[in-house]
């Protein structure tokens, strides 16, 4: 787990056609676009407040973690890239209890101080699955607002995901077998 800079990944956000949209001073949003995702899913609470472009299925509170979470395990086959909504300190700051007993994370935590008013990418590698789970659950428990969100990227393929505590969880795929291989792991 380390943290990249920013420009380091903008090959890849090209590649697999990401788009960042500024929201305010320091609130960026990404998304694929529309010719670079064949399939779009959104995981909710309430199926009301989707957008009819997307497949949504609307899951209770818990299992809507539980999907998260499960599908970012598919997702994470040796590298993901997390990024932040707005910058890192309000994620820290609202996993730092959750995250309090984890001696791995808490190495990090103290080393990462000097990023934590970036928006630099967090990189996870093969042996990080756990702790990115962790990491995630925590946000998704603890989390309050759509400003602690955190969009995730996998290395390897065209697969986008943004988690937001509360939900809704939103997945851009890049092909329809992606979507297939992680549906399975949220789809009832």
């Amino acid at each position: 787990m380390d943290f990249l800079p920013e420009q380091e990944i903008s090959d890849l956000l090209r590649e697999f056609g990401i788009a960042t949209t500024q929201e305010g001073d320091d609130c960026a949003h990404l998304e694929m676009r529309p010719d670079s995702a064949d399939v779009r899913d959104c995981l909710c609470i309430d199926g009301d407040s989707c957008d009819p472009e997307w497949d949504c299925m609307t899951v209770d509170g818990d299992t809507l973690v539980t999907a998260a979470i499960e599908s970012v395990r598919k997702i994470h086959q040796g590298q993901t890239v997390l990024l932040p909504c707005r910058k890192w300190r309000s994620i820290f700051d609202a996993v730092a209890f959750s995250m309090a007993e984890d001696e791995l994370w808490q190495e990090f935590d103290a080393s990462a101080t000097i990023k934590l008013n970036t928006r630099d990418p967090l990189l996870f590698e093969a042996g990080d699955e756990q702790i990115l789970a962790s990491l995630i659950t925590a946000l998704m428990n603890d989390g309050e607002t759509q400003e602690q969100s955190v969009f995730l990227i996998s290395a390897g393929a065209p697969i986008l995901v943004h988690l937001q505590p509360g939900g809704p969880v939103k997945l851009w795929f890049g092909n329809s077998v992606l979507a297939d291989e992680v549906r399975e792991h949220y789809a009832t």
